[in-house]
């Protein structure tokens, strides 16, 4: 199965320079949980979730609209996929890197779709595929991806304030 057949096209994106506030009401009305940057030829240059935006704001003590995609993203790395590419190498790479989202990019580098955690499981099947049913992902393989990316990672320190 590729990910053409799972990923979502129609996906909103934004510069670098728009603010954190302009972010999360763009995740509100477009029901996701995470936004794209792009350059001025829509290439992907980073992804905002809405964990970077509430991180973000509590750890600068600023509001969200002095805040922009960049103040939460500069100098992380983006990865990416494309339509062709198997699900399987998808879920390989969200796993290594604990990532639950890919922007997937056309022949010219450019923004062209979104393939997240919900999609894969959207697409996870529960036993063998019948003749003539199409191919889906394995239990195994999402049940892996979920608990390797979802679970509590080593190197993250709980903040505790009173």
């Amino acid at each position: 199965m590729k990910i053409k057949d799972i990923m979502v096209t129609e996906v909103a994106s934004c510069s670098a320079q728009t603010s954190l506030q302009d972010i999360a009401t763009l995740m509100w009305n477009n029901d996701c949980g995470a936004i794209p940057l792009v350059d001025a030829e829509e290439r992907p240059i980073g992804i905002v979730t809405d964990r970077d935006i509430a991180m973000g704001a509590a750890l600068q003590h600023r509001p969200l609209w002095e805040l922009s995609g960049d103040n939460v993203t500069h100098g992380r790395e983006i990865f990416c996929c494309r339509p062709d590419d198997d699900i399987s190498d998808a879920l390989t790479l969200m796993e290594s890197q604990e990532i639950r989202r890919l922007p997937v990019i056309n022949q010219f580098d450019q923004l062209c779709g979104m393939v997240s955690m919900g999609d894969i499981v959207s697409f996870t099947r529960s036993g063998r595929a019948r003749k003539g049913e199409v191919i889906a992902i394995s239990a195994g393989d999402t049940l892996g991806f979920l608990k390797h990316v979802s679970g509590h990672h080593d190197g993250y320190k709980a903040i505790v304030t009173r």
